[in-house]
């Protein structure tokens, strides 16, 4: 048990909150995803050139924030995984003015499963801080995520065996901010929901979603959201590796 307060250099209140363990979100805490799609969508265009060769890389950016804000929210299982991706694609395709029939559809949901869960985008600083965390705490992960994509890309991150428990949103059944994924989270941890932390980058999904399940939440809030609800973070970095001193676990 470790009593999550700041360093003395930090200069950051103390919250005064004993933890016993920890869950961490995986997109945009420990992996970088808006960084990983851009690399993946410049991948893209060489591999189908017929399809997205001849649009600039602004223009698909666009398209892909697009198709995949459209899709974000939605809730899908195993049995219609390949029908919501190919939704995404379909989505692109038509932000592009592109045809979107099923072969050019399925050739743009291959070329990005195939690319985006093995490009190496971390988070900096995101395999030492989860080191530094295990080496303290049961420290698992608890994310919204469709499993084939999740786990090979925890792989590629080389921590997918740093983890006690990592419970995936369409295997468990219900998403972020559902309070009971994240109950469900501490129950796989064995550890009290009001000791165990969750880290995580969104205020909706996951300040929200922590505080409505009683567990205290580190908001990684890199790029300065702003607070949209009553729900308050425990405490807020905007570097993951602040996160070390809030522990205590920083080197001297």
């Amino acid at each position: 048990m470790i009593t999550l307060t700041p360093s003395v250099s930090s200069g950051a209140q103390t919250p005064g909150v004993e933890i016993d363990g920890i869950l961490f979100d995986v997109d945009e805490t420990l992996f970088d995803r808006r960084r990983a799609q851009r690399l993946v969508l410049v991948q893209m265009q060489q591999r189908l050139p017929t399809l997205l060769g001849h649009v600039s890389s602004e223009e698909l950016s666009r398209a892909w924030t697009a198709s995949d804000k459209a899709t974000e929210d939605h809730v899908f299982h195993a049995g219609d995984l390949r029908a919501a991706r190919d939704t995404r694609s379909r989505i692109l395709l038509e932000e592009l003015g592109r045809p979107a029939d099923a072969e050019s559809t399925g050739a743009i949901t291959d070329a990005y499963l195939d690319l985006y869960a093995v490009v190496e985008a971390p988070i900096e600083g995101a395999h030492h801080v989860v080191e530094r965390c295990g080496e303290a705490f049961c420290i698992g992960v608890l994310s919204n995520a469709y499993p084939d994509v999740q786990y090979r890309k925890l792989e590629t991150l080389g921590l997918h065996d740093a983890f006690a428990c990592i419970l995936l949103s369409e295997e468990f059944g219900a998403r972020k901010p559902d309070p009971s994924i994240f109950l469900e989270g501490c129950r796989q941890l064995q550890v009290e929901p009001a000791r165990c932390l969750y880290v995580g980058d969104s205020y909706r999904n996951d300040v929200v979603g922590a505080a409505a399940a009683g567990m205290p939440c580190c908001w990684f809030n890199a790029i300065s959201d702003p607070v949209t609800g009553s729900a308050k973070a425990t405490i807020e970095i905007d570097r993951l590796s602040d996160l070390l001193l809030w522990l205590g676990l920083a080197a001297e």
